[in-house]
């Protein structure tokens, strides 16, 4: 039996099954099923002097809740203010104050309870937080995980209060038996009886007008029969059940029930009569589906008990016992929990008492959310360039000149930040306990083996690159170019004649300039720095530091001579790049294509090219 007053703390402007004394001034009504404890006051005059003067007041349920309440006649007068929810789907109610006009949003959100046709739990957020109202629930171990929307991502929902259907929460009530165990119970002893003949009748003594029918419908199917009952009204809008009942009394298993002023009745004797149709006396056994019984026994008991000569009780529950409320108050772990039922022989203090174990402790620090998730590497700190250089572009690497360049990677070649292949460093964030359940999104393992697969195939190509010696093929990576008039007229040096940046990288691949028998003068950047210079610029470096040392040798030799070409001409790209200046080489002459040709030739094979002293011809 309900107890709850109808107000939450967190929302007082909204009442939730109670509808009489304070809730008349509520701006919105909410039903969790329609069973009479949760409806007190629903049919009273006020309300509906209320409603009748009222735009704005409405009666929030399921769809099969609303069909069950108009299906009476005396409730009718709801039938323009009731608006049916969809189950699981968070919707948008306004609450507004006709007379001020002010407005209270709030998201409400219906969830199956599992305790009677078309009964819901309300989960409410607002800015209050987020409140669970269950009205009557019965939910299994591990129901509350698979219901989607009291979790937020992979967590749960911050639940700041709980209103608790705790009609069994008492330790008398630790565990009951599932429905499919009482069905299967029940089904044994009711197969066992009508198979004696057609005049042993079965009698299923329901208490409430509504809430057996998993009984009703699963009963039917096993028996290929109808369970007989008084009226059909509350059924005609669910297809899904009126199949299974009937108002025919020719039938072997009954659910009728006896008008209210017959308090006791006799076991044998059937709401609709104790003879069939022919006048021959039926042979009948009740069974009465119940659950405070069994939690008044001192010794364990059976399914079905024995009562007597023709009577059985069924420990059938849609509550949900102690254990499985506990089950329920532990993953959800809520900041407060209130108590909407008494059970019998306890008191509204024991039952709070009880419930402070299951309350989560926020007095030693302050609710924190919790990621999902812990991140398990951080980037390093990319450093900023001030200027009008596009020093971005390369992703943090200090821009330098080529020559410089080199020297760097000479000097620290392991240096370089790391590439992005590599596997960042760790980063141990601290878990929070105690506020939360533990999330179990993290970045697993897999994405590090990938990232280290990738670095074992980075390490198996650059093996393979210094390690060929097959000799380049000239076709695939040069192509001739013939100098213009603008470019012949400008003062030449070796790095002129270096092919185009475009030309070497266009087509470039593992096996180009290597040779492991060249020794070169210059150092070498490793290829297997993630942001060092490409292969391309490496050997355009050697290729320069060879011309250059050409150009020197040819100074001396020409003596005075050399001093005389005092104008120079604005560097070229290349020795800009560089920063520094080549001079002009004396009685130089233009190369044509078939020097440029045998020149790259031999440089791309690594063979040492000598300039001889007093001559221009390579």
């Amino acid at each position: 039996m309900s107890s709850f007053a109808g107000r939450m703390k967190e929302y007082p402007n909204m009442s939730l099954d109670r509808f009489d004394r304070e809730n008349l001034h509520a701006r919105a009504y909410f039903l969790s099923h329609c069973h009479k404890d949760h409806m007190k006051g629903l049919k009273g005059p006020l309300l509906k002097r209320k409603l009748k003067f009222s735009l704005t007041v409405k009666l929030y349920c399921s769809f099969v809740t609303k069909e069950l309440l108009l299906s009476n006649p005396k409730y009718a007068f709801w039938e323009d203010h009731i608006v049916a929810l969809e189950l699981e789907s968070p919707t948008l109610i306004t609450l507004i104050d006709e007379a001020s006009g002010e407005r209270e949003e709030l998201v409400v959100t219906l969830l199956p309870a599992g305790h009677c046709p078309g009964s819901v739990m309300f989960l409410v957020e607002g800015a209050q937080g987020t409140v669970l109202y269950t009205g009557d629930f019965r939910l299994a171990k591990g129901d509350a995980s698979r219901i989607e929307l009291l979790h937020s991502g992979s967590r749960v929902k911050d639940i700041k209060s709980v209103y608790l259907d705790s009609t069994f929460y008492d330790p008398r009530f630790y565990q009951i038996p599932s429905r499919e165990t009482c069905l299967h119970a029940i089904r044994g002893l009711v197969q066992d009886w009508v198979s004696r003949s057609v005049y042993h009748t079965v009698w299923l003594n329901c208490k409430a007008a509504y809430g057996y029918e998993y009984l009703f419908t699963n009963l039917g199917d096993e028996f290929h029969t109808q369970i007989h009952v008084k009226s059909l009204d509350m059924f005609k809008k669910m297809p899904e059940i009126l199949s299974h009942v009937t108002t025919d009394r020719a039938t072997q298993i009954h659910a009728c029930r006896h008008p209210k002023d017959e308090e006791f009745v006799p076991a044998s004797r059937l709401p609709c009569g104790s003879s069939a149709s022919d006048g021959t006396p039926l042979n009948i056994i009740s069974i009465k589906p119940s659950t405070m019984w069994f939690g008044e026994r001192t010794q364990r008991t059976k399914v079905i008990v024995r009562t007597g000569a023709s009577s059985y009780r069924a420990c059938f529950s849609f509550h949900s016992s102690y254990s499985e409320i506990k089950d329920f108050l532990s993953y959800l772990q809520p900041i407060n929990i209130y108590p909407s039922v008494i059970p019998i022989g306890r008191t509204h203090a024991d039952v709070t008492e009880l419930l402070k174990s299951m309350c989560r402790d926020v007095s030693s620090s302050a609710v924190i959310y919790r990621p999902l998730g812990t991140l398990k590497r951080t980037r390093p700190e990319q450093h900023t360039h001030d200027g009008d250089c596009a020093d971005w572009l390369f992703e943090g690497a200090d821009l330098a000149p080529v020559r410089k360049r080199v020297m760097m990677q000479e000097a620290t070649p392991t240096t370089l930040p790391n590439p992005p292949d590599e596997p960042l460093p760790l980063t141990h964030i601290p878990l929070i306990t105690g506020d939360y359940m533990d999330c179990t999104e993290s970045n697993d393992d897999e994405e590090e083996r990938d990232l280290e697969e990738e670095e074992r195939g980075g390490e198996r190509d650059e093996g393979s690159v210094s390690n060929s010696g097959t000799p380049p093929r000239w076709e695939e990576f040069f192509t001739t170019e013939i100098l213009t008039d603008s470019q012949t007229s400008q003062p030449h040096s070796c790095s002129h004649t270096s092919p185009s940046r475009s030309t070497l990288t266009g087509s470039q691949t593992s096996e180009l300039f290597v040779d492991d028998s060249a020794k070169l003068p210059s150092p070498s950047i490793p290829l297997s720095a993630g942001q060092g210079l490409s292969q391309a610029e490496s050997m355009l470096i050697q290729s320069e530091d060879r011309c250059q040392g050409d150009a020197l040798t040819n100074l001396d030799a020409g003596g005075e001579e050399s001093g005389s070409h005092t104008h120079q001409s604005e560097p070229t790209e290349s020795q800009v790049s560089s920063d520094f200046d080549i001079p002009s080489t004396p009685d130089s002459h233009t190369p044509g294509p078939d020097d440029l040709s045998d020149l790259y030739r031999r440089l791309a094979a690594g063979e040492e090219v000598v300039t001889r002293t007093g001559s221009q011809s390579l």
